[in-house]
Order: structure tokens, then sequence, then C-alpha cells
């Protein structure tokens, strides 16, 4: 497919459209924006639709494939039901735990620090886990990453 170039220093009112070439790889414009571009969102900060921030800086993510564990403790063997996961901001204990884990066990780790679900019942959940569930909950690492609290300057 050839591509044509668009010269936008060209103010032709005549041009019929058909020189305009659309980048699949470019940014999407939001629709009903004020402009068609805006650059200071970052795709990759944005949290996933199926997740909300709460007051506390934390953020629930529903799950959009529900899981159902079977926990023993003790005598006693309970079910316990997993819709929604809630994330919290890593703190430096936190990061040396998931830095200290192995390869396989890093994502594992990581789910299991932030959203303060103990590490057997996440090693379990994570297994059982959809693979759109849990490509939420990196996107959920991914904006508390990117984002952080303006300083104003």
């Amino acid at each position: 497919m050839a591509k044509n170039n668009l010269d936008l220093d060209v103010i032709d009112d005549d041009q019929n459209g058909t020189d305009i070439v659309v980048d699949e790889n470019a940014p999407v414009a939001l629709a009903g924006a004020a402009a068609d571009v805006v650059e200071d969102i970052d795709p990759g900060d944005r949290l996933p639709d199926n997740a909300v921030q709460n007051a506390d800086g934390s953020v629930t993510l529903s799950l959009f494939y529900p899981q159902t564990l079977k926990v023993k403790k003790g005598d006693k063997v309970r079910e316990e039901n997993y819709d929604k996961l809630v994330f919290h901001r890593l703190n430096g204990a936190d990061q040396r735990a998931i830095a200290a884990a192995n390869d396989s066990m890093l994502n594992v780790v990581a789910f299991s620090r932030s959203t303060r679900i103990s590490q057997a019942i996440m090693n379990v959940l994570f297994d059982k886990m959809d693979a759109a569930d849990i490509s939420a909950g990196a996107q959920v690492f991914s904006h508390f990453l990117g984002s952080g609290r303006k300083t104003g300057k």
C-alpha cells in the first residue's frame, strides 16, 4: 500500500481529502475533545474501564471473570469469592519483597503485596485468574507508577 504525504502547511480548501493518510499506529483523538490530539494524556497511565479510584488512593478492579476459592483453616473449609480486587500503592517494603521474588513469581508477589491478599491465597487465585483480569491488574500497576502528585513545577 502506497502512502501519501499530507502537507499540513497547505491552506487550500479545494483538497478533496484523498491525500489524507491515516496512521493506525498514531494516538487516537478523543471524541468530543476540543482538540484533535491531547498530548498530556498517556494511555498507559489510564485506569482500565472496570477500575475505580477510591478516596484513599487505592483502586478497586472489578474482575471480568470472578473466581471462587476453597480455603481451609484448621478443620474448617470456607469458600471465598473474588469478584473484585483492591490494589494499593506499593511502598519500599513491597518493592523489596517483589525484587526478592524469582522471575516466575514476580507478578504473583506484586499482586499479593498490592492487594494485601496473603501469598498463599494469591498463589492459587493468580493461577485461576483470566488473562484479561491479569492484564487489567497490570494496567493498575502502571497507573500507580506513572501517576504521582503534581508538584506545581
